[in-house]
């Protein structure tokens, strides 16, 4: 397996998986450095008795589909906890991992009636993007009574109330919480189309998450010093 990190932190341990098919022009998985791992080594750091839950993450897990199913399932089945988070581009994968995996991470870029918007912020062209989100839904219908928060990076000038209100809706009834997070608030964030700053401002933020919050049962506000829950 391709890997950014390999984070042996106890009792919270992580992977980050390299490589992923969008390509996010505000991504710096993009262009981060990778180690190949062998999955027994992986194993073997992972299910140390001190380390209680393991993130899968990083870019995409499902490029890496029977290697990191193979390791959710070891994992699993050593005690641990597992959190795999992916952008839904794989819904066999997702699939093949329930039962598992204790809680999902559900990264979403568009409302699923929008890959302009999503074509914007990946390097995927229209049909792409469509055929994307259409895995995004049927994703949606494999995690149904699954734990699943949900997150969306709110990137200046691509995100309105409205979109946002939109993409809450398609979350409706699928995921118990959809974390709003702040572009520029994160490590993983690089500049993109002149924004090196954290944005929008905490109100704009607090206004997103307000129009999210009328269709799901918990949204979290999340940016640069503020962290809020509704």
């Amino acid at each position: 397996m391709r890997l950014i990190t390999l984070n042996r932190t106890k009792p919270n341990a992580s992977v980050e998986f390299y490589g992923c098919p969008m390509q996010c022009k505000y991504c710096s998985h993009t262009s981060a450095h990778f180690r190949d791992h062998d999955l027994d080594k992986v194993v073997q750091v992972m299910t140390d008795n001190g380390i209680r839950s393991v993130f899968l993450g990083g870019a995409e897990p499902a490029v890496h589909g029977k290697e990191a199913l193979e390791l959710i399932r070891i994992l699993h089945a050593r005690g641990k906890d597992v959190i795999l988070k992916t952008t839904g581009m794989d819904p066999d994968f997702v699939a093949a991992s329930k039962g598992h995996v204790k809680r999902y991470v559900l990264e979403v870029k568009a409302p699923l009636d929008d890959p302009d918007l999503l074509t914007s912020l990946t390097s995927y062209g229209p049909e792409k993007a469509k055929e994307h989100l259409e895995k995004v839904a049927r994703t949606l219908e494999v995690l149904k009574g699954q734990r699943v928060r949900a997150v969306l990076r709110i990137i200046p000038g691509r995100y309105t109330e409205e979109s946002v209100e939109r993409v809450a809706k398609d979350l409706s009834g699928y995921v118990d919480e959809l974390q709003v997070t702040q572009f520029m608030s994160s490590q993983n964030d690089v500049g993109f189309a002149g924004i090196t700053n954290p944005s929008p401002d905490q109100e704009t933020m607090m206004a997103y998450g307000r129009a999210a919050r009328k269709h799901l049962p918990r949204v979290k506000v999340k940016g640069s010093g503020f962290e809020v829950v509704l």
